[in-house]
């Protein structure tokens, strides 16, 4: 923690974040109760408030602050826009409070985020990734405990052999859908930091993918490819060209998925499913059920966020035995309606990365994409839209490269500068003035 000027008492504190972290990934991983790791989100806050008044860093903290804004403003939108949908439909008491916390726990992990970069800058992504480490290898002992290791061993070897088509009991307790998408953040971050020669940074890639195979997701791990791969190619792109690329991936990425629904809506995925024998693993009565909860109009405006959640739960009528739908753009069309569907998707994919471009250059920008291309692509099939790891961890790892670019660029309060202070500060260091 940079408020101290001890080594003994940054180690401890260090020391400290990762055991709470360990904790709050247990909880994710339901080995502690689910609260615990909002109660951790909390407590890092409060640590990020009373090393900003022992010792402040306005510049840091009008970063974080900035990060947590940019990050938290589609959720905002979304409740603000529910709040009006629940009132004119005069909603159940229960439906309001269920979208509410929910919304108010994902403002607690982008507070996690934005404090943790706080307190250890870009060293967070690495502490983060020990906890995390610490969390799944207690889990991987229970189980080779349990099971026997030589049993987890050879159902992890055929699992990786057949991807995943033939898997056992022991290594399917190792399928922990909290931190597998995480692990997939960590991957891409190692694979696209520059400084992965060092030996901790290789050590913590093996690691990553380790557990991010143990675990594995199939509809992750040509997302991780490509995210990493992308990346290297896209940093040899302009300016004016990356943001023009956003803005087509935001459209692209929006029309493709509009379709997406569509075809849900018109029952052709259905027939084409059947057609073809694919095993949908329930997610075509899932499909089938929400078919009647939206309108591909103008007109649909959404049955308030969270809708999917509260109804699996509380509903009497509802007997389909799962909260979640398996598709986060079908989850939040039927949630906000056309409107705030495509604003979450050009706020996300275009707005977001001008606004990081503008301000801390290709590097961070192309980091971003890479990174919601990831993560869009979880959304096809899972409900990554708020678990606790992935949502965490991708938005610190664009802060991390945001923030070194901060520090390379030595601007003295910069992120006290408009964009044209900014600019003209540039110009001046690339010109020596």
């Amino acid at each position: 923690m940079d408020v101290f000027k001890s080594k003994t008492l940054k180690l401890a504190s260090a020391a400290f974040y990762m055991v709470l972290m360990f904790m709050a990934f247990c909880s994710d991983s339901y080995r502690l109760p689910v609260a615990v790791r909002y109660a951790v989100n909390m407590v890092v806050f409060g640590c990020a408030c009373a090393a900003f008044l022992i010792r402040p860093d306005f510049n840091m903290a009008k970063f974080c602050v900035r990060f947590f804004m940019l990050f938290s403003a589609p959720y905002l939108v979304f409740w603000l826009w529910s709040v009006g949908i629940w009132i004119s439909e005069f909603q159940s008491f229960i439906y309001i409070m269920r979208g509410s916390l929910n919304v108010f726990y994902m403002f607690t992990n982008l507070l996690l985020a934005s404090s943790a970069m706080y307190l250890f800058n870009k060293k967070a992504i690495f502490y983060t990734a020990v906890s995390m480490a610490m969390t799944n290898t207690f889990i991987f002992l229970q189980v080779g405990a349990g099971f026997g290791f030589p049993r987890l061993i050879a159902e992890y070897l055929r699992l990786l052999v057949t991807f995943a088509d033939d898997t056992g009991g022991a290594v399917r307790q190792m399928e922990i859908h909290g931190l597998v998408f995480g692990w997939g953040v960590f991957i891409i971050y190692y694979l696209m930091n520059k400084s992965k020669n060092e030996k901790k940074d290789w050590i913590m890639l093996c690691i990553s993918a380790f557990y991010f195979t143990i675990a594995l997701k199939r509809i992750a791990v040509p997302a991780v490819l490509g995210a990493a791969m992308l990346y290297h190619i896209m940093t040899k792109c302009k300016l004016h060209h990356l943001r023009m690329i956003s803005s087509i991936m935001a459209v692209v990425i929006g029309v493709g998925a509009f379709s997406y629904l569509a075809i849900i809506k018109s029952g052709l995925f259905f027939e084409i499913a059947e057609k073809y024998e694919i095993d949908l693993m329930y997610r075509d009565v899932l499909y089938d059920y929400y078919r009647n909860y939206y309108e591909l109009s103008p007109t649909f405006l959404g049955n308030g966020i969270r809708f999917i959640y509260a109804h699996g739960n509380f509903d009497p009528t509802y007997t389909l035995g799962t909260d979640a739908v398996h598709n986060v753009y079908l989850e939040f069309y039927v949630e906000v309606g056309f409107w705030c569907w495509w604003f979450w998707i050009f706020y996300e994919l275009a707005f977001r990365v001008h606004r990081i471009a503008e301000r801390y250059s290709i590097g961070p920008a192309v980091a971003t994409i890479c990174l919601n291309i990831y993560v869009f692509f979880t959304y096809l099939t899972d409900n990554t839209s708020f678990y606790y790891c992935i949502n965490i961890l991708y938005r610190m790892v664009i802060m991390v490269f945001c923030y070194e670019n901060m520090i390379k660029e030595g601007i003295c309060d910069s992120e006290g500068m408009s964009i044209e202070q900014l600019d003209f500060a540039r110009k001046q260091k690339k010109w020596g003035i």
